[in-house]
């Protein structure tokens, strides 16, 4: 009777035993009430991380100014130097002379938003008039997390291969060979990934501003009279090109002149003879 009831003591306890031994299983495993995730909390969360992602923005003004076309090239040098004055850079500047009557020229340069405002203002100065205004925003920032990552990833890759070289274990002279050219060619990836990084990186710290001046024709009493002068201008060129042509022509035919005589000569008396001949007969 005894040895029944142990029997049926140990029956029951084994599951028992079982369920203590998953308990603190199926307790790890449960969400705890601290950690977990209100409703609507990971949409949340998810625009967080998004909004916080870096954004770099590189900018770009563009201007058209009316200017004096006697004095564009003046004020083309003046809005240079009060630019090189606030620290920034000259990328390109031109002049176009080839309109009659009217100059134009171009400019390039970046400068530092903080100084922006100060230059525009001496660009929209008297006497230049501002046409034309645009505005343009370009986000570079995955390209330069782009560059970033491959020069991580090359940084690594010439430490490695910087360690093995370092390293005293016997080589064998390809081997060396190998690691060396590999390191070489990782540090020329690292020096034209970083060139191409900070030119990304100058165009978002910096504001690139493209100028057009557009030289304006003084007026006469109210009357442009650019096309008169441009007709005269072009008589004046069709004489000259038309004596440029005539003596062309005359350097071209005096070295034959004596072939020329020669020839006419030599026609002239045999017309005589064939005359005289026939006048005997």
């Amino acid at each position: 009777m005894g040895t029944g009831l142990g029997e049926s003591m140990r029956a029951v306890g084994r599951p028992l035993r079982a369920v203590f031994v998953l308990l603190p299983l199926l307790a790890a495993c449960a969400p705890s009430p601290d950690n977990a995730v209100p409703d609507g909390a990971l949409p949340q969360a998810m625009q967080g991380n998004s909004s916080s992602a870096e954004r770099r923005l590189a900018i770009t003004h563009r201007y058209t100014l009316r200017v004096p076309s006697a004095e564009t090239e003046a004020i083309q040098q003046k809005h240079m130097a009060e630019c090189a004055k606030l620290g920034c850079s000259i990328l390109s500047t031109s002049i176009d002379r080839s309109n009659e009557g009217r100059i134009n020229a171009r400019a390039s340069v970046r400068i530092k938003p903080e100084s922006f405002d100060a230059f525009a203002a001496v660009l929209t100065a008297p006497p230049a008039q501002v046409t034309m205004h645009a505005q343009s925003v370009e986000d570079i920032a995955v390209p330069i997390l782009d560059a970033e990552r491959r020069l991580d990833a090359k940084i690594v890759l010439r430490d490695r291969l910087s360690g093995m070289l370092r390293d005293q274990t016997v080589k064998t002279a390809a081997d060396l060979i190998t690691i060396e050219k590999e390191l070489a060619q990782a540090q020329s990836d690292i020096e034209a990934i970083t060139a191409q990084r900070d030119a990304l990186r100058t165009r978002t710290d910096t504001i690139r501003v493209e100028i057009s001046y557009v030289g304006a024709a003084s007026l006469v009493g109210g009357a442009d009279f650019t096309p008169i002068y441009q007709a005269i201008r072009t008589i004046n060129q069709t004489a000259v090109n038309s004596v440029s042509w005539l003596i062309s022509l005359v350097a071209a035919i005096v070295p034959w002149l004596p072939v020329i005589a020669l020839v006419w000569w030599a026609v002239r008396l045999g017309m005589r003879r064939w005359k005289s001949r026939r006048l005997s007969g």
